[in-house]
């Protein structure tokens, strides 16, 4: 198995093109998984309770416009 330490060292040595491809490919699949996060707390975590709150707060007219 690969450690993280020989990835580590894999990428520091990639040439400047490769890097930044893989810079980018790594953005992405971080936002991806922080988008799959924030829906699981949409669902059933933190968010969900929160949204209840806010949802409502506006129906009793607790909210004001921005």
């Amino acid at each position: 198995m690969t450690t993280i330490a020989e990835i580590k060292n894999a990428i520091k040595a990639l040439p400047e093109k490769e890097f930044s491809s893989f810079s980018s490919w790594f953005d992405r699949l971080e936002e991806e998984r922080w988008d799959k996060q924030i829906e699981r707390d949409q669902k059933s975590g933190p968010l969900c309770d929160l949204m209840v709150e806010a949802k409502a707060d506006y129906k009793a007219g607790k909210c004001k416009p921005l």
